[in-house]
Formats: C-alpha cells, sequence, structure tokens
C-alpha cells in the first residue's frame, strides 16, 4: 500500500469535514423535533444529500482518481472491499436520529480505505467542535492533539457504551445478544451509555471518556472509521468473539488494551 495522502490532503480533509458539519449545524439549531417517522424520513432527505453531495464535489476535485462508496445501507457489499484502488466511506450524519430529534451525539465521518485498510479516517462532532483524526501509523487526535484510549485494568472502574442500531425490519436477534450481553457487563461495569453516534461512542473510546465500547450486528462501514482512531490511539480491536475485525465481522468490541482481555470474556453472541 503506497502513501494515498499527504500533511496538506489531511488538513485539506479536516477543513471539509468541519465546514460541512457547521453547515449541518445551521440546520439542526433551527430544527425541532419530528413528530413522526415519515417526518424524520423527509427531513433527512432534504438535508443528508446536500452535505454528501458538498463532500463529494469537493473531495472529487481534490483526489479525482479516488472512487466513492454507495453501499451504506447494502450490507453485502461491505463484505469485502468495494474497489482495489483507494475510496472513500463517508456518514454524513451518523447519528440521523439524534440528529433529527434535535439531540446532540451526531457527527459527520469519513474516511478513505485502500488495498482493503483504512488509511484515515476523520469524525466531527460540531456540538463539541471536536475533530477527531486518525493516520494509520502516525497515531489519533483531538483537534490537533494526540490521544490515546484509557489505561483503566478493573471492570468495577469502566464506563463502557453499547449500542442497538434501529433497523426495519428490527434485527430482534441482535436486539436478543445485546440484552443479554447488558445482563453479563452490567454488574461488571461501574457504568454504562449508550449515547448516539457509533463513530463518536468509537471516538470516546480513542481519547479515554470511555473505556470500551461493543455492539453486534452487521455493516462494518458503520465501525472504520472509529475503528481506526481506537486503533491509533493505542486500543484494540476486535469482533465480539475475539477474532481479527475484518469485513466479515458481525459485530465490534473496542477498548484500551488493559481492559479489553476482561470485556471480551463478556461480549460473546449468546
Amino acid at each position: 500500500m503506497g502513501i494515498v495522502m499527504n500533511l496538506q490532503d489531511v488538513q485539506f480533509c479536516e477543513e471539509l469535514v468541519r465546514s460541512a458539519g457547521k453547515e449541518l449545524l445551521v440546520e439542526f439549531e433551527k430544527g425541532v423535533p419530528c413528530h413522526s417517522k415519515e417526518a424524520m424520513t423527509k427531513r433527512f432527505e432534504e438535508v443528508n444529500p446536500v452535505v454528501e453531495a458538498r463532500l463529494k464535489r469537493s473531495l472529487s476535485e481534490r483526489f479525482p482518481t479516488y472512487e466513492f462508496s454507495d453501499a451504506e445501507f447494502n450490507l453485502a457489499a461491505q463484505e469485502k472491499p468495494e474497489f482495489t484502488s483507494p475510496y472513500w466511506v463517508m456518514d454524513a450524519i451518523d447519528g440521523a436520529v439524534h440528529f433529527l430529534q434535535n439531540m446532540p451525539m451526531w457527527a459527520t465521518s469519513l474516511c478513505l480505505i485502500d488495498g482493503g485498510r483504512t488509511v484515515v479516517s476523520f469524525v466531527y462532532d460540531p456540538c463539541r467542535d471536536e475533530l477527531f483524526t486518525a493516520i494509520n501509523g502516525r497515531g489519533a487526535f483531538l483537534n490537533g492533539q494526540k490521544i490515546s484510549t484509557s489505561s483503566k485494568s478493573q471492570l468495577s472502574e469502566c464506563i463502557l457504551g453499547t449500542l442497538f442500531a434501529s433497523s426495519e425490519p428490527m434485527n430482534l436477534l441482535v436486539g436478543k445478544y445485546t440484552a443479554n450481553s447488558l445482563t453479563r457487563v452490567m454488574p461488571e461495569a461501574f457504568a454504562i451509555r449508550m449515547q448516539g453516534a457509533v463513530s463518536l461512542h468509537l471516538a470516546y473510546v480513542a481519547c479515554g471518556r470511555l473505556d470500551g465500547y461493543w455492539e453486534y450486528g452487521e455493516g462494518v462501514y458503520d465501525w472504520l472509521a472509529g475503528a481506526l482512531l481506537v486503533q491509533e490511539a493505542g486500543g484494540t480491536i476486535t469482533d465480539t468473539q475475539g477474532n481479527d475485525f475484518c469485513w466479515k465481522s458481525t459485530g465490534i468490541v473496542a477498548a484500551g488494551s488493559t481492559i479489553y482481555p476482561k470485556l471480551i470474556q463478556l461480549t460473546p453472541a449468546s
């Protein structure tokens, strides 16, 4: 895998993601909670494509040979890299339910895949003006400052995160795995939080605000940007069974390296 981005390219992407997020923040601050699922869908379709198109246009001008994934909702297409050449995976509004209900903890995420690996990722929280950046082999950063995962070693001291992603139809098996895991983890941990965007949960693990995170389901594109953040911040990333995190992973566990061995004992799907 060759060098596909230099420092100026990274800075360009940081400025672009921050600008797109601030554009969304204007919409967010003038919005009101949606009164129905239909209203949520309508507003999402009004806002998301505009920002997504802006991101694609700017990235295409800067990186004309890089492709774009359109497989955010196509889980089968996420089982292997879509292109052999570099390509972008983006989520203009990660945590869209929070955005549409006028709650914080949503984000704009972007990552670049090359040779089947995530080489750079960006997660921006407009509500807190926090930009998380990870560069493969160079570290993870929050607003330019290097970050690292938690060094806690006792689950009783840990604040952990998880999510049960909404879907239609509802994935009852994933719901069962999540509920069962909570009965195992809750008695051991200090606290558990379910807070919105997956990418922000993982970003919070990367900077030590959360000590660990686990989630069941499919669709690695939800996890790629945040997974690189945790990896570059010194944490451990696997699936919920303890296997290497890969394209066909059905779930994710991310944690500081000292607490991971204890968390992974509680997360195998059952």
